[in-house]
């Protein structure tokens, strides 16, 4: 994946990417002790899912299956 910063950026609000992933868990641990927020979310059935931001503010969604 590609990330660059227009001037004048502003990151989006609700429009993310997702990654599907394994061990779920453990990369929320890491992301959170580099300072970066976790927020879980029950929103889809049958997943473990967070969402997370880049260093530039983008949201970004992480999920795993039970």
């Amino acid at each position: 994946m590609h990330v660059g910063v227009e001037a004048e950026f502003r990151p989006a609000l609700k429009a993310h990417p997702a990654f599907r992933i394994h061990g779920i868990r453990p990369l929320a641990d890491r992301l959170a002790a580099a300072g970066y927020p976790v927020t879980w979310s029950d929103d889809v059935p049958g997943q473990d899912l967070f969402h997370s931001a880049g260093p530039f503010g983008n949201r970004l969604e992480f999920l795993e299956p039970h």
